[in-house]
């Protein structure tokens, strides 16, 4: 099995004080699509003694949840001026020791022409990440237990992990991404792997249902970006910036209108950095196996919730396993992750509930 290899060992440049370090590992079955690359935030003292590894939500990489940026392009500079949004950099300036991941999906180009090895990229070949990714950091972080905070569909592969490790975990933080319910609304049309295969629906890109490309060739967010009073391409609203900010809002992603008011140039970086594909068979895959092992979960659970991830979370679930939930009234799912009031409203109270762990 390959090793672990060192690629980046330096400072965050937009943020004082703070260390990145990052590894990038191969995996099977080892096309150069098959890796997936760990990052460390460090700060000047690490205080407290369980390491914490989040797990970014569909689309979302590690690089993301620390520079707001996409291989390096890096679309605005509101990180800078709301530094304490990211909870990786929030975490890590009060003493945690903060990792998290790109997935495979970050080393997928726009321009791949073939995506069909992504039929591949199924639940046994995530945890089977995430299992390396957790073992690496247990080893950086001397302990045989890491608190997991899961985003979006991070807080999913969270709960699918411990169902099957829960003795590598200390804790887990869902941010709007606790299990989801079983009725939920599929977004493919498709019903088994057998289906994708033959309709040849690998992956599905980073959109949200506008007349756009999408995936970093979905340039809208960038233009919309450093071009907010270009005309709308719909008559009920004067500029592209309020047409897409409208467009968040009607998705749920965002709330521009009232609290917790929505940034629009921080959504439209986030539209903008995603990662342009991500695998179908992660939304259609059966996670039965995984659901079972839900109610033997006996760690710490706390579940942050946006309005709009209220429709969807299975709250039977984190019942059973005696959540702590905070419901936070009028956000958006993104609001939760790079909104300037998730500072009070989330990353708050996820250190305070972590202090009390530790």
């Amino acid at each position: 099995m390959a090793d672990w290899l060192l690629t980046w060992e330096g400072p965050i440049n937009e943020v004082a004080g703070l260390t990145e370090r990052i590894w990038i590992i191969e995996r099977e079955p080892g096309s150069c699509f098959d890796r997936i690359a760990l990052r460390e935030v460090r700060g000047g003292e690490v205080r407290y003694p369980y390491p914490v590894l989040i797990l970014p939500g569909m689309f979302s990489h590690g690089e993301q949840l620390i520079h707001v940026s996409w291989h390096g392009i890096q679309p605005t500079i509101s990180l800078t001026q709301h530094p304490d949004t990211a909870i990786p950099l929030y975490l890590a300036k009060r003493g945690f020791l903060t990792y998290t991941v790109d997935y495979r999906t970050h080393f997928v180009m726009p321009d791949t022409k073939d995506l069909s090895f992504m039929l591949k990229w199924g639940w046994d070949a995530w945890l089977s990440d995430i299992k390396v990714v957790v073992d690496k950091v247990k080893e950086l972080g001397g302990k045989d237990e890491v608190i997991l905070i899961g985003e979006s569909f991070g807080g999913i592969a969270s709960m699918n992990f411990a169902s099957v490790d829960q003795e590598s975990i200390k804790a887990i933080v869902f941010l709007d991404g606790a299990p989801i319910k079983e009725q939920a609304p599929r977004v493919i049309s498709a019903a088994s792997i057998s289906e994708l295969e033959a309709k040849k629906l690998y992956a599905v890109q980073s959109l949200i249902g506008l007349e756009f490309s999408g995936g970093l060739a979905n340039q809208v967010w960038l233009r919309a970006l450093y071009n907010p009073s270009l005309p709308s391409p719909n008559p009920n609203f004067r500029t592209l910036a309020d047409y897409l900010v409208d467009v968040l809002y009607r998705a749920g992603l965002a709330n521009p209108y009232s609290y917790p008011y929505t940034p629009k140039e921080v959504a439209f970086a986030v539209m903008a950095t995603f990662d342009p594909y991500w695998p179908a068979r992660l939304l259609i895959e059966p996670t039965d196996k995984f659901r079972v092992g839900y109610g033997n979960v006996r760690v710490p659970t706390l579940a942050i919730v946006s309005e709009f991830g209220m429709r969807i979370v299975d709250m039977e679930v984190l019942s059973r396993i005696n959540t702590k939930i905070i419901v936070l009234k009028g956000y958006g799912h993104l609001d939760v992750y790079a909104n300037p009031n998730n500072v009070k409203d989330v990353n708050e109270p996820v250190y305070d509930w972590l202090l009390n762990l530790t």
